[in-house]
């Protein structure tokens, strides 16, 4: 009887030890833990569904010093066999992806990864297991790589779309494979029950590969979201949190002629591989001492506040993003997004706070923005918020099918109103800057991450505006250098924000 065991995590970013590096003491996450879960025979296959190569504290640490590829030392460890690529993995350009992907034991699968000239990169593969079943697998990740990615960090390669790319793939693999395994970096256009549509882009298209490719199994990632093992449209599809806080098993069993898949996913638990840990114990030491590092002793603490509370009121950590930004840029304006760690700071500030409060590697960029534009995009962020029996909360759709926090946006240099009693698209119902009512035809200069830069979160008025400047230090950086020249969190800019309802 022909059988298969499968493995798989997504979207570890980095996170390879039982630890978030927030809290203390071991936790349930980490690959190490989730490796301590696979059990490989000659009929197992462990894959991983991308994001692998940014993310984590250890990785950011690796970006500024020489020392050991923990990822792929870690994956190699693990018994990886297949890896596709995510979004992320192509932030620090694909060089130096390259050179992580030429020292790892498993194989890439990327199906719309291709060169120039349009040839696959890291073509679908069929694998035979000891008893003889074939499993065919295929690789795909969003194309809104194009969108999101500094071109020079794509520069000879191609992101294509991954439903058109993966059809004859796929065709093929069902005539030559008994079971068929797609793993897509992207998540899902459509609540799983309901069938309701959940975004208008194609940044995330899993629905559509389960109607239009002939699929077994359909392993996503991208949206960190905790979706149970289920059939959709005759394929089997499910999704894992970030941080390899959990795993899939699955098992399949063919009975006659019809194969039968048991899928479950768990916990990782807080048991660690050994030779993980050890592998990797003397970094994570050089890691901890380097976050440890006393930044300055603030004359007192910022208490924690909740993400609703914060993109109302915004803190006194915002407002130093802001005057960070503006500093830098001399805009009129500084966008400062939300993100989706706790927000605060002790009065002994280290690096390791700072890296929470702002956990993007992303860079400076200053537009040229019209009136007409900025409402657009300030009107995007007043999405933010619902009304549930009176009661001001964060909109589902932010938080489901995943969280993001930090796609909303505080304004500072400007006075704005966000009456949430209004229809979305007609929420702002006051906007100016230097006590003058803004325009259409206005045109400001608005710094802002180089994610909000390319229109990440579906900012298009951000994406479609001119280029004045762009930097190549991270903000994370800048927040560090600020308390060179300071030892205290700035007093200005103030927010003028209302939010009414």
């Amino acid at each position: 009887m022909k059988h298969f065991k499968l493995y798989y995590t997504s979207d570890v970013h980095g996170y390879l030890l039982p630890t978030d590096y927030i809290q203390s003491g071991n936790q349930s996450l980490g690959m190490a833990n989730a490796a301590y879960n696979f059990h490989k025979d000659g009929n197992t296959i462990i894959i991983d569904g991308g994001d692998m190569y940014q993310g984590s504290p250890m990785l950011q640490y690796l970006q500024q010093h020489q020392d050991i590829d923990a990822v792929t030392t870690a994956m190699n460890l693990a018994g990886y066999d297949y890896v596709t690529l995510g979004n992320h993995d192509f932030n620090y350009g694909y060089h130096a992806l390259e050179k992580h992907l030429s020292q790892l034991n498993a194989t890439v699968i990327a199906e719309n990864v291709t060169d120039s000239n349009g040839e696959t990169l890291y073509p679908a593969q069929i694998k035979t297991l000891a008893d003889g079943t074939t499993v065919g697998l295929i690789g795909l990740v969003t194309d809104y790589i194009n969108i999101w990615e500094n071109p020079e960090h794509l520069a000879g390669i191609r992101i294509e779309s991954p439903r058109i790319k993966a059809q004859k793939t796929v065709m093929y693999l069902r005539e030559n494979a008994d079971v068929v395994v797609g793993v897509y970096h992207g998540g899902y256009e459509r609540d799983l029950v309901t069938g309701q549509q959940l975004s208008q882009t194609d940044e995330n298209i899993a629905y559509q590969l389960t109607e239009q490719l002939d699929l077994d199994i359909l392993l996503t990632g991208h949206q960190h979201g905790n979706v149970a093992p289920q059939v959709v449209n005759g394929v089997l599809t499910l999704q894992m949190p970030n941080q390899a806080r959990m795993y899939t098993e699955i098992i399949g069993t063919k009975h006659d002629t019809e194969w039968v898949f048991n899928a479950t996913t768990a916990s990782v638990g807080h048991t660690a591989r050994p030779d993980i840990v050890a592998a990797l114990a003397p970094l994570n030491e050089r890691v901890q001492r380097w976050l440890d590092q006393p930044i300055t002793q603030l004359t007192s603490a910022i208490p924690l506040a909740q993400p609703l509370a914060l993109a109302q009121f915004g803190n006194d950590i915002l407002q130093w993003i802001a005057h960070v930004e503006l500093s830098a840029t001399q805009a009129d304006i500084a966008l400062v997004s939300l993100n989706n760690n706790p927000s605060e700071l002790p009065a002994n500030l280290t690096l390791r706070q700072i890296l929470q409060n702002y956990p993007f590697d992303n860079t400076l960029v200053t537009k040229r923005v019209s009136g007409l534009a900025l409402k657009t995009a300030l009107e995007h962020t007043a999405d933010y918020f619902v009304l549930e029996s009176g009661k001001l909360t964060v909109n589902p759709s932010w938080l489901y099918p995943k969280v993001e926090h930090y796609n909303y946006d505080l304004a500072f240099g400007i006075s704005y109103t966000i009456d949430v009693k209004q229809p979305v698209g007609q929420r702002i119902t006051e906007l100016s800057f230097d006590g003058q009512a803004v325009a259409d035809s206005d045109l400001f200069t608005v710094a802002m991450n180089s994610y909000r830069a390319a229109g990440g979160g579906d900012y298009t008025a951000y994406r479609d505006a001119e280029t004045i400047f762009s930097g190549d230090e991270t903000i994370q950086d800048m927040l560090v250098s600020y308390f060179k020249a300071h030892n205290q969190l700035p007093e200005t800019p103030k927010l003028q924000l209302k939010v009414i309802y």
